[in-house]
């Protein structure tokens, strides 16, 4: 007989058979069958008849999946603590006995690494198992999961049941999408991380870090970036026609002496190009997050004359970056644009017209970090931008003054294609979606003419009410490996907006005319803004 009234840990085969033989771990005292996390550890009494524990008898070293052997009884008396490991793999520790084991107002200490749905073995008893733990400690139930220990007549178990769904936790439509997705999930890394989270509070963090809302927001920007191509091409129309509220675009046009550049209102063949800038912010909507953008590019195009109409092929680059910082999101877009536009006058009525394709290549970082789960994602897909455009517009005189009312129709369709992240468990997958959008807006361009320190300077500006019909609300639907299909919504494009400009053309010689135009566009808690500098030369 060995009594233990102290510390006694030990492992691998200890050996008994002398007849009769029996380890007493008695009351405060300490056996430790298992000591090193790092590894699974297995202990075997071999021989041992009888293992009677007062005190407190324990694999717990940080590391589930431990095993105690034997072959003879085993009782936990009144006042002991059987104390063992468990993990989110479903691992635990377990004391198997081939023999009887009895349980009497015993201590059951769990010390848990995470919890998964299902039930973990913490010991069998081969010949039966009788009695109860009086209590459990080390456990508590978490917002989607109550543990509890069970028993038959040979095994004691710790149960670990889901009860709460991850889309009951959500308060936005994102985040119960999100809990949507998850609950299609059946176990795994980011199912288990989430379903350990203690409270509601901490699951709508998780969900709204884990939804892919940036994918989303990001086909918003590219419906409202659409509007420079369509811009540039009204503007080049309009600066042919010499019509109110056109910005000084440099022109090159084809004489029998070779290029030159000329008027903007050229009868000849002609090439311009405009460089153009904007950067931008919409506050959330208390369901995506706020969205911050910026845009630069270059547009160029060509044009001529054809009967009482102007028809010209633009082309173009441009680079946009976008982030939502409170989604721990980011990213950056290459596109390349296409273009044909029109357009004629019918005495004081001007029309201009044009369609438009942009391709875009997007690429996308986020984080994913919350109750010690870590991931870091990326995606690279495309998109494709289709847009079609037309204005009527009415000029008018008033002294010194030049007035036109305008009204514009534009349609956009953006496409964007299926993609799956780069990363771990949090990796979304998304099938290709289209994003629609029609706009129209009604306003008034202005100009007037007037002398400066010896130059001539033209004064412009424009104001409008853009409104935007259809879904305002671009979405994306993913799925999480293994799991059903989610719709998330991103920053929706603002409902209406104001619209404006306002630029001056100095002459500065009669060759050279430099242009200073500024644009915002306010509305829906969206904030857009840019600027432009033109300089046209005559030779």
């Amino acid at each position: 007989m060995v009594t233990n009234n102290a510390i006694w840990t030990t492992g691998g085969t200890s050996l008994f058979g002398a007849g009769n033989d029996s380890v007493i771990n008695g009351a405060g005292a300490m056996l430790t069958t298992a000591s090193n996390g790092g590894m699974i550890e297995a202990t075997t009494f071999d021989g041992l008849e009888q293992l009677t524990s007062s005190g407190r008898l324990t694999m717990q070293d940080g590391g589930a999946g431990d095993r105690t052997e034997l072959a003879g009884t085993v009782t936990l008396a009144a006042g002991s603590t059987y104390a063992i490991d468990v993990n989110a793999a479903l691992q635990s520790d377990l004391l198997h006995t081939t023999g009887a084991a009895t349980i009497t107002g015993s201590t059951l200490a769990v010390t848990a690494q995470g919890f998964s749905v299902g039930r973990y073995t913490l010991l069998t008893a081969d010949s039966g198992l009788n009695g109860q733990f009086a209590a459990m400690t080390g456990v508590t139930s978490t917002a989607f999961l109550t543990v509890t220990d069970d028993y038959d007549s040979n095994n004691a178990y710790l149960d670990v049941t889901k009860v709460h769904a991850f889309a009951d936790a959500g308060l936005t439509p994102n985040q119960i999408a999100t809990g949507e997705g998850l609950d299609s999930l059946t176990g795994g890394a980011v199912f288990n991380a989430v379903a350990n989270l203690a409270t509601d509070a901490e699951a709508q963090a998780a969900f709204d870090q884990l939804s892919g809302e940036i994918h989303a927001s990001a086909k918003g920007m590219l419906v409202e970036d659409s509007r420079f191509v369509r811009d540039a091409a009204t503007s080049r129309i309009r600066s042919a026609f010499r019509d109110v509220g056109a910005a000084p675009l440099p022109v090159m046009a084809y004489g029998e002496g070779g290029p030159e550049m000329v008027a903007a209102d050229t009868d000849r063949f002609a090439v311009w190009g405009q460089a153009f800038g904007s950067w931008g912010n919409t506050d959330s909507d208390g369901n995506a997050a706020a969205f911050d953008r910026s845009t630069g590019g270059l547009l160029a195009g060509a044009d001529t004359s054809v009967g009482n109409w102007r028809v010209g092929l633009l082309g173009g680059y441009s680079h946009s970056s976008f982030d939502a910082d409170h989604r721990n999101s980011s990213g950056k877009a290459d596109s390349y644009h296409l273009g044909l536009y029109g357009g004629t006058n019918w005495g004081a009525i001007a029309f201009r017209t044009g369609a438009a394709y942009s391709w875009s290549s997007l690429s996308t970082k986020r984080s994913v970090a919350f109750n010690g789960f870590t991931d870091g994602l990326s995606a690279d897909y495309d998109a494709g931008t289709a847009q079609i455009f037309g204005e009527l517009a009415y000029k008018a005189d008033a002294g010194q003054f030049k007035f036109e009312p305008f009204a514009n129709l534009a349609y956009v369709s953006v496409h964007t294609d299926g993609f799956t992240e780069t990363g771990g468990a949090t990796a979304l997958t998304s099938i290709g979606t289209s994003t629609d959008a029609t706009f129209t807006t009604l306003g008034l361009r202005g100009s007037s003419d007037f002398a400066f320190g010896g130059m001539n300077v033209t004064a412009r500006g424009m104001l409008g009410w853009r409104h935007a019909f259809d879904d305002v609300t671009p979405t994306s639907t993913f799925a999480f490996a293994g799991g059903d299909q989610f719709t998330i919504a991103g920053m929706p494009i603002a409902r209406d907006s104001a619209v404006i400009e306002a630029g001056l053309d100095f002459n500065m010689s009669a060759n050279a005319t430099l242009g200073l135009s500024y644009t915002g566009q306010f509305g829906g808690g969206t904030v857009d803004q840019g600027a432009k500098v033109d300089l046209a030369v005559k030779f």
